[in-house]
């Protein structure tokens, strides 16, 4: 993509970049990717682990089977003329059931292989996050900068946020079944990046040597980060609460997740936090423009969409704080707030011309 004709691309004086050195951070890019594949299979194992049926429905079936034992044990007795054969064969039929219900409530939660599992998942999610944070370091040695230059740079800081913020929350918060929604993503996002976003290792535009650069970018990845962390609790939110509304033909993983309430007040703190940080991410960029060019706002398109963010996610905020709007209603505005951070991002750094026409493409 050309660079804006406002802020031509020229060579900056500086340390040059270290080939070495980025030839490490692409090598630790894709052994994080290798190990976040395996924990994503990981987390695709222990989801159906949980599944088909849950505990509860196990110890329902079971109680089923065992009342129509009674019942036949009650047929059986009246046939003989026995009534105390009738009042055994019930009451041992209801004491069997209440023992069942007994020991399932013992043992409720997940098997002992959805947990071992689970902790796997989440170790080497953990694992894959430190190489990736690895390459991020690396790469930004190798260039001698903040590594978050161009598109590529800045997709695997946002994907690094992403996993930074799952691990720190997940194990606080029990998210193990969040795992596969987030992994998920993140693999997405590094495989785009080396694929379509790729750019070798080069000194900044003189437009970016700046402390807003570090600033400014740094608390946008933070943002995004977050969102995707809301992103993908909202998806799982709308999910479960159609499961709720409906009864479903057969119990999945699905039924062992956090209430659709729970998963909801969840989404809505995380992208609460990342609009927070977003509005923090539209005002520094607005002190950088005036101090680059002169003027708070130029309606560049980079400009535009960044506010179009901020007003969908704000309109997110202000359904969900307002009588009569029902939370997956709301939601839905926070799931177009998150598509409108992907367009911002892949769409107007490609194809729109502007001042910020830093994609490195």
């Amino acid at each position: 993509m050309p660079f804006s004709t406002a802020l031509p691309a020229v060579a900056i004086v500086g340390a040059a970049p270290s080939p070495e050195l980025a030839s490490a951070a692409n090598l630790a890019l894709y052994s994080a990717m290798a190990v976040f594949t395996i924990a994503m299979l990981l987390y695709t194992a222990y989801l159906a682990a949980l599944g088909p049926v849950s505990r509860a429905g196990q110890a329902g079936e079971r109680a089923k089977e065992l009342v129509a034992v009674g019942a036949d044990a009650t047929g059986a007795s009246s046939g003989s003329g026995g009534s105390g054969g009738v009042v055994g064969g019930a009451d041992g039929a209801a004491a069997a059931v209440d023992a069942d219900d007994a020991d399932d409530a013992a043992v409720a939660g997940p098997s002992l292989r959805a947990r071992k599992l689970a902790g796997s998942a989440y170790g080497m999610t953990c694992l894959a996050t430190l190489v990736l944070v690895g390459s991020v370091v690396l790469r930004g040695l190798a260039v001698m900068r903040p590594p978050w230059g161009n598109m590529f740079e800045f997709a695997t800081a946002g994907a690094t946020a992403a996993a930074v913020a799952y691990c720190l929350l997940a194990r606080r918060n029990r998210w193990e079944w969040l795992g596969l929604f987030v992994v998920g993503p993140v693999l997405l996002t590094l495989g785009t990046a080396l694929l379509a976003f790729y750019t070798e290792a080069a000194e900044l535009m003189p437009a970016l040597k700046s402390v807003w650069l570090i600033i400014h970018v740094t608390v946008a990845i933070l943002a995004v980060g977050v969102f995707v962390l809301g992103f993908s609790v909202g998806v799982v939110y709308l999910v479960k609460s159609r499961r709720e509304a409906t009864t479903p033909d057969r119990r999945t993983f699905w039924e062992t997740l956090p209430s659709a309430a729970s998963l909801e007040r969840t989404a809505y703190g995380l992208n609460m936090v990342g609009f927070i940080l977003w509005t923090f991410t539209l005002v520094a960029g607005a002190i950088w423009a005036q101090k680059a060019w002169g003027s708070y706002w130029t309606w560049d398109p980079k400009e535009v969409w960044t506010f179009v963010v901020w007003v969908v996610y704000a309109a997110y905020m202000h359904a969900r704080a307002t009588a009569g709007w029902e939370p997956r209603k709301a939601m839905w505005i926070a799931i177009a707030g998150f598509v409108t951070v992907v367009l911002n991002f892949a769409v107007v750094n490609v194809y729109f011309v502007g001042q910020h026409s830093y994609s490195g493409l």
